[in-house]
């Protein structure tokens, strides 16, 4: 029995990095041959497959000279050849299973068209099935209906919670799905020392440290929404110190909104997340769309607060008073109003021994893995929702 991962998706991000410590898990437990096929645009993404090959020798690394586009869907209905041709790979290769990476529905989902024109079990490896409609994305309504019937083609899914699972369902999905939350690993983010974080990252230790980690950008993070949140309320930004810590398209338009609403306010380069959680006495995800993001669940097993959107994963996990209704500066405020009003509580130990006991690294690899190696034996062995541990409640 031989695995195949796909994923031609030119960008590297979080999905790519739990699809790597998934693959090392399988790895780790089968020593059959596994072929990762993979863009040669995501530059990144193939060093490091390589790099677990050198540990693994039997991992094998395939590149491909193309990568998904924003209009895959209809790429690949435009060009049938394409199907065809990976088809003809496949079954060469003639692996057990299918992997498919996929960060939406259209990414790699050449790979969805192929496996069924060989007959080969195919599962979605899938963070977020939201609409490109939801996501914002140009001639979203449009797209989806070229995506629809991607739904129908995969044998199985694994998404990564319930939230993501009702997405997947109500988007046309008709096969198995299987849960497969994330993980972080817990020895690295634990409780800490706010001040002498504060210290070392040269914050106001006066003030109440509310921020955002990650891709600063407008469209999906919303870092706008936190800025207009503050800007509307007095007495928020008076009492409160915002800390953006990353990069990204909307890096200046952050820097300038905060200047010219004369807020409190610093904007970090990439950093230590593990330093930043202790010093913060909130994190904040104001997301149009997430799937179960992993700054929440670091934030939480670092018993950091977090406020987020009411959707998705924080869904999920959050407590009630601490979700906002999505893509309202207004809620959102009144949110962080209230929790200020409580004296900035720190989330119960109940939740945060659940997010380290359940959500651990730990615990995704062995999930991630029990729940493939099973699908490549027998994909028939599992069906229905399948979860891989209960999350904890909010």
């Amino acid at each position: 029995m031989n695995l195949l991962f796909y994923d031609d998706s030119p960008v590297f991000g979080g999905h790519e990095v739990m699809a790597l410590l998934g693959l090392e898990a399988v790895l780790a437990d089968f020593s059959g041959p596994i072929r990762f096929l993979a863009s040669l645009a995501n530059v990144k993404l193939c060093e490091q497959v390589a790099a677990l090959a050198m540990r693994y020798p039997q991992l094998i690394l395939e590149t491909l000279d193309y990568d998904s586009s924003k209009l895959e869907a209809l790429r690949n209905t435009l060009q049938p050849w394409r199907v065809r041709r990976l088809a003809e790979h496949f079954h060469q290769i003639h692996p057990a299973l299918v992997v498919a990476i996929q960060g939406n529905i259209e990414h790699s989902s050449l790979a969805l068209h192929a496996a069924r024109r060989a007959a080969i079990p195919c599962t979605s490896y899938i963070p977020v099935p939201h609409s490109n409609a939801e996501m914002g994305a140009r001639l979203g309504s449009l797209r989806d209906r070229w995506a629809s019937r991607l739904f129908k083609l995969p044998d199985s899914f694994i998404t990564i919670t319930d939230e993501m699972a009702k997405h997947l369902t109500r988007r046309g999905a008709t096969a198995p799905i299987h849960i497969v939350y994330n993980g972080i690993d817990t020895a690295r983010f634990h409780p800490g020392d706010p001040q002498a974080a504060c210290r070392q990252l040269a914050l106001p230790i006066d003030k109440i440290r509310i921020g955002m980690i990650g891709r600063i950008e407008f469209r999906q993070k919303q870092q706008h929404l936190l800025v207009q949140a503050l800007a509307s309320n007095p007495a928020l930004a008076a009492a409160c110190h915002l800390v953006f810590a990353g990069d990204g398209p909307d890096h200046s338009a952050l820097e300038n909104q905060i200047h010219q609403h004369h807020l409190s306010g610093t904007v970090l380069p990439w950093c230590d997340p593990a330093v930043l959680y202790h010093a913060l006495d909130a994190l904040i995800i104001p997301s149009r769309y997430e799937g179960l993001p992993l700054v929440m669940l670091e934030a939480l097993a670092s018993a950091t607060a977090v406020l987020g959107s009411d959707r998705d994963g924080m869904k999920d996990v959050l407590p009630a008073d601490w979700r906002f209704e999505p893509n309202s500066a207004v809620a959102l405020a009144a949110t962080l109003a209230s929790f200020i009003a409580q004296d900035c509580p720190r989330p119960t130990p109940k939740l945060v021994a659940r997010v380290r006991d359940t959500l651990s690294l730990a615990s995704f690899r062995d999930s991630f893995s029990s729940t493939l190696l099973v699908l490549a034996r027998n994909p028939d062995a599992l069906s229905g929702l399948l979860k891989s541990a209960s999350l904890p409640h909010p």
